[in-house]
């Protein structure tokens, strides 16, 4: 039987196959891409019937890589996408900014700062279209299929690329009840006293680190009594008295008097680092290098 010969297999047919890999799915591939679901098994017929090979093993429940179909992911995919992101930016250095740019941040920075600085990017770029998705959870950006994340550090994966944008200040903070009826009216506390009031934190075994004015770290484990892991959700439990929380200092000062900062003999809080983190790759679309310019120019305080 003879194949289809090279110029028959389309960069597309290849990107929608490595879509298929990373999800597992057809279905999912095409949610996530935006390609139907029949044009997408028809990519992958395709470029099965160019190679002369099988690239998946296909039951009823799952889609699982052959060998062959794995040595491709590998090799040729990351190979596609940076051709893909080149092009991009040939035709993006000719004119407007296009395309599709998906991002993801943490929910108060997302919906602030972040938020509104890509809103303006957005407005400034009418071409291009611009997905935000807000979460505190550390997506895989290429399973995801992110071209951009915003995260508090630190950064760890050895798979991106993070450049420091800011510090982000935090704060200690309680209701007035809490300060009158816990800390005998006391907002300046000692390490000894903050250890043992209840507290509001956002993991188990949280660790408060404090800067003392010689730069000197201190750590304290504070005492937990009610957890959540989104700062919104844990500053309304300080509001509502159910202890002291570590939270940005921004989002304390939206509660005017409802919450009162504290001070600790210690030192003051150490800040979170905020990063634009990107999947590591020789060349960087236009689209993205200009939304980090944009943010780190217009979101800062």
């Amino acid at each position: 039987m003879d194949h289809p010969t090279d110029e028959t297999m389309q960069l597309a047919d290849v990107q929608l196959f490595a879509a298929v890999a990373r999800h597992a799915s057809f279905v999912a591939a095409s949610r996530r891409t935006g390609v139907p679901t029949s044009t997408v098994s028809r990519a992958v017929a395709r470029l099965e019937d160019a190679l002369g090979t099988r690239l998946f093993h296909r039951t009823s429940r799952k889609v699982v890589l052959t060998p062959e179909g794995a040595w491709l992911l590998e090799r040729a995919a990351p190979l596609v996408e940076e051709l893909r992101h080149t092009l991009l930016d040939v035709k993006e250095r000719g004119g407007e900014l296009s395309g599709r740019l998906r991002v993801t941040a943490p929910v108060v920075t997302g919906s602030g700062r972040i938020g509104e600085a890509l809103i303006a990017y957005a407005a400034r770029h009418p071409r291009l279209s611009l997905e935000l998705e807000l979460t505190n959870a550390v997506l895989d950006l290429r399973d995801g299929g992110f071209d951009l994340a915003f995260r508090a550090g630190p950064v760890t994966d050895q798979d991106v690329v993070a450049r420091k944008l800011w510090s982000a200040p935090f704060a200690l903070a309680a209701s007035p009840q809490f300060v009158k009826l816990e800390l005998g009216g006391r907002r300046k506390l000692s390490a000894a006293k903050l250890e043992r009031v209840a507290a509001v934190v956002s993991r188990p075994g949280t660790v408060w680190k404090f800067v003392g004015r010689d730069g000197k770290l201190s750590e304290l484990r504070p005492r937990e009594h009610f957890r959540a892991n989104d700062p919104r959700l844990a500053v309304a439990a300080a509001r509502a008295g159910l202890g002291v929380v570590r939270a940005p200092r921004e989002l304390i000062e939206l509660e005017g008097k409802s919450l009162l900062t504290l001070d600790c003999e210690l030192g003051q809080l150490e800040g979170r680092d905020l990063f634009a983190v990107y999947p590591s790759r020789r060349l960087l679309p236009l689209r993205v290098k200009a939304a980090i310019e944009w943010v780190m120019k217009t979101a800062p305080a």
